[in-house]
């Protein structure tokens, strides 16, 4: 005990000759400059501003999307549509190009053999983008065609998924990687300028062509062409009519229909069948995994579901006994009430008959006793006159 009291006094001591704490801050300001100097530096230039977080990131969203649509304009107008069918690519897509512009122009004049330069040079343009655009923006499947879904789905091992990739990787080699020529804003307004007025004209000679076959002058150039687009249609549909498609080995493809046989009409009918079957199935087959998909991802909500329609099944049941019990038990106390009114009135009407009778019997009874006991003084007054008393 001393020795802690020894050692409280000596730490007293110490903290008693420590120097007082002296609370002084310095603090340096900034003088204070008046408004006339304020608006000078102003107007000099020398105040900078430091810009806010929310401002700078609002103006480098809007720089990113200025960049997306310069990227945009400059894609193709295939790339633009996402609804427009894209064909592969390739390194002979210009030679895929030539032979078919040379089939349809040997079905048309089998003297035009060959191409003239400007049509070599709208091939090659074409095959130049379609490698472009194959390349640089790769054709992806879509998944939410059921068909092409059916067909991804189908379940193989480790090996038929290597071999797709392995595919898909030589595909994307076949696309040889071309680089496009780079045209000034000015050229391509030039262009559209071209192509408006081309289309201009064309429109104007298919207006002169339908007043002339139809004996109708279109005003509008939508009218024009819807017309000529219905004209194309039509045209396209009447030789469509004498085609005829195969399937068979020896010789498949379109090919031109003996209208005379009808050996042509089953084979495309056939042709036809077939590719709605290989559909129906790959339907199948996507519908199957989506239903197994839902039936995992919703099981517990379906059996939740199954139990609470067993239990508003039940309830309904008993709500429906409920209510014909109800219907009898209101049936049967309607009868009751009528019963109990009518048991009433006879219980009256009975009770009213037994006053009467006791009523009558009573009054009997009345003239009984006094029947009786002037019978008694009668017998009283004999017995006296028989035997007079001793006087």
């Amino acid at each position: 005990d001393e020795d802690d009291k020894r050692a409280r006094k000596e730490l007293e001591e110490a903290l008693a000759n420590l120097p007082a704490p002296q609370f002084e801050y310095e603090l340096a300001v900034p003088e204070d400059v008046t408004m006339e100097e304020a608006d000078e530096d102003e107007r000099a230039g020398m105040v900078m501003t430091v810009k806010d977080k929310a401002d700078e990131d609002a103006e480098e969203l809007e720089r990113l999307r200025k960049e997306a649509e310069r990227l945009y304009e400059e894609q193709s107008s295939v790339m633009k549509r996402s609804d427009l069918p894209r064909p592969k690519g390739g390194a002979n897509m210009l030679n895929r190009l030539q032979i078919s512009v040379m089939v349809d122009a040997e079905k048309k004049d089998k003297e035009a053999q060959v191409l003239d330069a400007a049509e070599k040079l709208i091939h090659e343009e074409m095959a130049t983008l379609i490698n472009h655009d194959a390349h640089s923006h790769p054709i992806l499947p879509d998944k939410s065609d059921p068909v092409v879904a059916g067909a991804m789905s189908d379940k193989g091992g480790k090996k038929d998924k290597r071999n797709k990739k392995r595919k898909q990787q030589q595909l994307m080699e076949e696309i040889p990687e071309v680089s496009l020529d780079y045209f000034p804003e000015e050229s391509l307004e030039s262009a559209k300028r071209m192509l408006d007025e081309e289309l201009k004209g064309i429109i104007q000679e298919k207006r002169d062509f339908l007043s002339t076959t139809q004996g109708f002058y279109y005003e509008n150039d939508a009218d024009v062409l819807n017309a000529a687009v219905e004209q194309t249609l039509q045209a396209s549909c009447e030789s469509a009519s004498g085609v005829s498609f195969s399937m068979d080995k020896v010789a498949s493809g379109w090919k031109q229909a003996d209208k005379k046989s009808c050996d042509d009409t089953v084979t495309t009918l056939r042709a036809e069948y077939a590719a709605l079957q290989g559909a129906t199935k790959s339907l199948t087959k996507a519908c199957a995994k989506l239903e197994h998909k839902l039936h995992i991802q919703t099981g517990g909500y379906t059996t939740r579901s199954t139990s609470l329609i067993d239990s508003s099944l039940h309830s309904f049941a008993e709500l429906q006994h409920s209510r014909i019990e109800q219907s009898v038990y209101t049936k049967l106390r309607a009868h009751e009430t009528k019963g109990v009114v009518l048991r009433t009135e006879r219980l009256q009407e009975e009770v009213e008959r037994l006053e009467e009778a006791e009523m009558d019997k009573q009054r009997k009874y009345g003239e009984l006793m006094h029947e009786k006991n002037r019978l008694l003084l009668r017998i009283n007054s004999q017995g006296k006159k028989k035997n007079p008393s001793p006087s």
